[in-house]
Parts: C-alpha cells; structure tokens; sequence
C-alpha cells in the first residue's frame, strides 16, 4: 500500500468554518495526504458537487492510483478510527473487489455482514469519508459531467461491490446548513439519520452473533428426524361468500397429506385487517388449548411456487425451531433486512403478508396479549411484537391476485400484489450476490457489464428503462437498475458501440420525456441497432382508451378494466353510465402512474421514426411479433392482466433499413 493516502475535500472558498474543521480532522494523521481542493459553484449544488467529484477520477485516473479517499468538508473521525484496522479493511475490501468503502453511510439498503466490522450495501447515502478503487474510475469517467447527478445515489448505481465499515469511523458534523442538501439544514437531522443506520448495522450484527451461537449439532440432527409421516395443523381462514377463494385455495392443497386442513370461517368486522386479526387470535387460541407446538396459517389467495418441497419444508420447520424461530413465513411481499441463516432461510426484521405463516408455541401468548388497533394491519403488527421472524427464501407461497382483497384497500389495485412480491424477489438476489463471498471467497468485478454481455451472448438484445421485468438473456437496463441490470441513463449517449444490437424492447418509458429528449432516445436506439435489427416501442395509447368509452356496451373485462381504475383512482363511486366520469378516471390513472409527459398515436409515432431512418413502421398485438426474441415480451408486466392491459396499449416495431 503506496502511502501516504491521497485524500480530495471539496471545499467552496467561502465556507472557512468547514476549511478550518476538516484541516483539524486531519491534523497529526501523517497515513493521509490532505488536498483540500475549490469546489465549483453552480445553482445545482448536487450537480457542481458531482461535477467536482468527476474532475478528481480523472486526476486519479490519470495518476495510475489504486485508490483515493473523496471527503466532505463536514467529515469527523469517531472514537472507532484505528490507523491498522483502516489499513486492513481497506485491503480486505479491495481482496473483495471493491468499487467503494464507506467509513460511514447516512442509509444503507440491504446490509450483508461480510466480516465482524465490513457490511456490503446495495445502495447507500453519505460521501463525507469515501474511498474509491480504481476498479470504479471507468465507470465514473463514463458517466456525463452535465448532468444532475447526486454523486452518492449515482455512485450506487454504478458500483457493484459497495461496502461500510462497521463500527463507523466517520461520521458528519452539523454545521446548521448544508450546501448541497437543503433538508439537512434541519438542526439535529444528520446526527440522527447517521445515528439509525448505524443502529441498523449494529441490530443486524448482534442477530448475527445471536444465530452463530447456535450449536451446529442441534442444527445437523434435524437431518437424522424421518420427516416423510409429519404433518402440521393448517387453518385456512375464508368469508362464506369467497366461494372463488375456497374453491382456488382447496386445490391448493389438494393431495398434500403433510397439511392437516381445516376451514376457519373468517371473522366478519367493517375493518378487515381487524377481522383477519380475530381470526389469527381465533386459531392460535384453539392451538394453544389442543398443545400444539406449532400451527400452520393460511389466507385463501395462498398459491404454492415451483420451489415448494415437502421433505424441505418439514425440515426447514424443525431448523426453525431450533433457531428459535416464533414464526416461519412462507413468502413475502415486503422486508426491511433480511440476514441468511442458511437451509434457504432468512431472518427479517419486518415483513408485508400474511398468507402463509408457521406461528410457534413460543409466540402464542405474545400474539394473544398483544392489543390491537383500527389503524394497524397483521403483517406489521405481527413483525412489531415478534422478535424471531424466519422467511424462506426463495419463497414456497405467494399470493394469487384475484383482483380485489377484503383486508388491504391498495391490493384492490389490479396486480399490485403481484408487485410487491417481484419486488421482493429482486431485493432478495442483492442479497445473493453478497453471499457470493462467503462461497467463493471474494465478489466479482461486476455481475454483468454492457461489454463482457456483447462479447459473451449470441443473442444481442436490449431493453431499456426494465425497472423490476427483468427479461433473461437480455442486456437490461433502467436508470435506477436491480442487482442484475446494468445502469443506463437514455437522456445520455448510450454507451454502445454503433451497430451493436439487434433488438431493441421499450416499455412505457418514451412517453416520460420531453420532446427533444424523445428524439436523442430514437437516433440512439437507431445508431446502436444493427441492420435489419428491429426496435419494439410500448406505449400509452390514449387513442385505445377513447376508442373503449365510445360505447357504453361494456363487455365483462372492459367493466373490470373500468372498475379497477375507479377503486384506485376515485373516492367515490361512479356508475359505469357515466361515460365522461369513467374516462376522465381511466386517463387521470394512467397520467399518475407512468407520469406521462407525451400522448403519441401510431400515425405521430411512426413519423417520428420514418424521419430517423427506420423503416417497415408495423403496429403489433400484445405478445405477437413476426421476430421470434420478441414475442410474450408483455407477459412480464405486472401491472395488470394482459386482458386488460389491451385496452391502453399502442405496440409498434420498427426496422433499421
């Protein structure tokens, strides 16, 4: 290691206050080189920041260096600050192919514990102590200097392997006022944001320490247990009148013997999560009269996924309870963070869902004392009194959407349930990629990069702004991209080579931007498109939806299509009749939703790719194509049904000639 350390801090000339604070920090610490450089000053503060912050990569780059620290002018060390223990975390990270090491995050998203004092992240906020590898420097570099980024949550994006130091070593100081966020002018406001993100590491470290202290015998003589004659006492709590849940959730369970099925006739209140929480108390009371040592707790819209086993399971029931478990969960919709306890099962700290849960001996009291409000919901009740939550990852159930819910008025949004547990699924590969480490020993530079995917996949396809539809053996990109997406801001050059691509997949992102940016967008998607590659664009159609409501013959899927933008949309009820009424909801959903700023039809659309160059300008059915790579790409929406999704859709492919 080259020392002494070069450390950047931008400083504007004005801010003596900070000049003088910083230079004090780093007084005495002959392991660091202090550069305290002029920050530039524009109206956009997050912008000159991430301006300044681009000018020292390139110095750096330029340098050869292996790494430099970047600090802001407000950086204070803790009492944890110990030279060695820097040094051999700074190679320790770098041993991990580190693009950054933070000495302490304002917010840390997904937190995996690597070693008794280094978290990797997958997103973070805080720039105040930061070191950053060479490995990053090109990717920085790529990046455009007139843009508005926000250096920490760019940075987030285009790293890969982003990593804290645990307990933090930096911290920021307040000062009164922040130059580049105004939020933190609030007095008290950065000390507390630093102070809850280190309590979420130190949590997550102490539930760490908790489970390794688990006796492994325990653990390996689950596997010695016949598990094949077990079977568990399951509740499925069903309305009366949900005839279509009974009937869906019986053929759920049809032929599995390992469940011993019994109908628990929900309890009716005009608060649903109420009764659903009776309900829950009703079963639990009934377990613990009949000295069950668990009972397993079903709602009616429970679907079983591929990766249900039933050896598994009754294994991973009895693991559980070794651990200590008061609660085995299923799948869920939502977490806050999860730590792997191995067997395919995670502890979490909080969790959405309720529709498959194994709820222990241990927690029966707790549940059954635990009051209960209007305002709460079971899920995050339950996640609130129950230290010793365990999910199974990946999930075993989830829930089928059946279009409305009789607990949670947001899942009454077609498919919005679905959401919330692709979600999941994408939070929960960040999390598979750390674990990387403890298999392999080390992470990779990167899980995929735009030129390692042109050099190694025969089919050369890409889609743009993917968000969570991530489409397989496809380069997918988005802004704000998930652990296996590659980021990509379409307002820039595409960072392609001409000619690069055959397909290109878009899906209700065009509209988003204004008409100047549309068209960088399509002379992009056209440079970087081979001869005779194909573009496929999705888009709002404004004209489906008027073309819909020029009737009021509503066949059975335009009412449900119709009701569903009401339920969300409108605080009232609205006869569907009422023409006027039900479009001026539907185009008002549609506007809120995707935040359109342009209408196009087919006719304005394919001029505007006409006067690019494309050519054979086709107008497409959903999940149909003549080319073979883009067909069924629509069935990875999960906004809705694609019975529905028809009605406000305009599909187009172009050619490049």
């Amino acid at each position: 290691m080259n020392l002494p350390i070069r450390v950047y801090v931008p400083n504007l000339k004005s801010r003596e206050d900070r000049k003088k604070s910083i230079v004090l920090q780093f007084a005495n610490r002959s392991e660091f080189d202090l550069h305290v450089v002029c920050a530039l000053e524009l109206k956009n503060a997050p912008a000159a920041l991430w301006q300044t912050f681009y000018n020292i990569v390139s110095i750096e780059k330029e340098r050869g260096s292996d790494f430099f620290i970047f600090c802001e002018d407000d950086h204070v060390f803790t009492d944890a600050y110990e030279k060695k223990a820097f040094f051999d975390l700074l190679e320790m990270a770098d041993h991990y192919n580190a693009d950054i090491l933070s000495g302490g995050m304002s917010a840390v998203c997904d937190p995996v514990l690597i070693s008794s004092n280094l978290f990797w992240v997958s997103s973070f906020t805080g720039m105040q102590f930061t070191v950053v590898y060479s490995r990053l420097y090109d990717r920085i570099l790529a990046s455009k200097t007139d843009c508005g980024y926000v250096t920490d949550i760019h940075l987030s994006f285009i790293a890969k392997n982003k990593f804290v130091i645990y307990p933090y070593i930096s911290v920021q100081k307040e000062f009164g006022y922040s130059d580049v966020t105004s939020m933190n002018n609030e007095k008290g406001r950065v000390t507390k944001l630093f102070e809850v993100a280190q309590g979420v590491l130190g949590d997550l470290y102490k539930c760490n320490k908790f489970f390794s202290l688990i006796p492994q015998k325990k653990l390996n003589d689950v596997f010695n247990i016949d598990v094949h004659e077990m079977c568990i006492p399951t509740c499925i709590i069903n309305l009366k009148e949900r005839k279509d849940r009974y009937n869906h959730v019986l053929n759920e369970f049809s032929g599995r013997t390992e469940f011993d099925v019994h109908i628990i006739e929900a309890c009716k209140n005009k608060v649903g999560a109420v009764g659903l929480w009776k309900s829950i108390c009703q079963i639990i009371e009934e377990a613990k009269e009949s000295n069950e040592d668990c009972v397993l707790i079903c709602e009616d819209d429970h679907i079983f996924t591929e990766y249900y086993d039933r050896t598994k399971f009754m294994r991973q029931i009895l693991l559980a309870s070794v651990m200590g478990a008061q609660m085995l969960i299923g799948g869920i919709g939502g977490f806050g963070n999860l730590i792997n306890l191995r067997f395919e099962l995670y502890w979490c700290d909080w969790f959405w869902c309720t529709q498959f849960i194994v709820v222990y001996k241990n927690a029966y009291d707790i549940i059954l004392n635990a009051d209960f409000g209007v305002r709460d919901v079971a899920d995050e009740r339950l996640s609130s009194i129950l230290t010793n939550k365990i999910v199974i990852a990946p999930f075993i159930s989830e829930q089928t959407d059946f279009g409305y819910s009789d607990v949670t008025l947001e899942n009454n949004n077609t498919s919005s349930i679905l959401r919330h547990f692709a979600k999941s699924k994408r939070r929960l590969a960040h999390y598979k990629y750390a674990e990387r480490i403890f298999s392999e020993g080390c992470l990779p530079l990167a899980n995929i990069d735009v030129n390692s995917y042109l050099n190694q996949c025969n089919l050369k396809a890409l889609q743009l702004g993917c968000g969570y539809n991530l489409i397989e053996g496809w380069l997918n990109t988005d802004l704000e991209p998930t652990y296996d997406a590659v980021f990509m801001d379409v307002t820039q050059t595409f960072p392609l080579p001409d000619r690069s691509v055959d397909y290109i997949y878009m899906s209700h992102l065009l509209e988003a931007f204004a008409f100047d940016q549309v068209i960088h967008i399509l002379k992009e998607c056209f440079r970087v498109l081979n001869k005779n590659g194909v573009f496929r664009l999705v888009l709002f159609s404004y004209e489906e939806i008027i073309k819909l409501f020029s009737t009021s013959n509503f066949s059975s899927i335009e009412k449900e299509y119709i009701k569903c933008n009401i339920k969300k949309y409108s605080s009232s009820e609205i006869d569907l009749t009422d023409i006027d009424s039900c479009l001026s909801v539907t185009l008002t959903n549609f506007m809120h939703k995707f935040y359109n700023c342009n209408l196009y039809n087919f006719k304005s659309l394919a001029r505007l790719l006409g006067l690019i160059g494309f050519v054979d300008i086709v107008k497409c059915d959903i999940l149909c194509s003549k080319h073979k790579p883009l067909r069924n790409l629509e069935s990875c929406n999960l906004y809705m049904p694609l019975n529905m999704y028809k009605f406000e859709t305009l599909i187009l492919e172009a050619t490049k000639g």
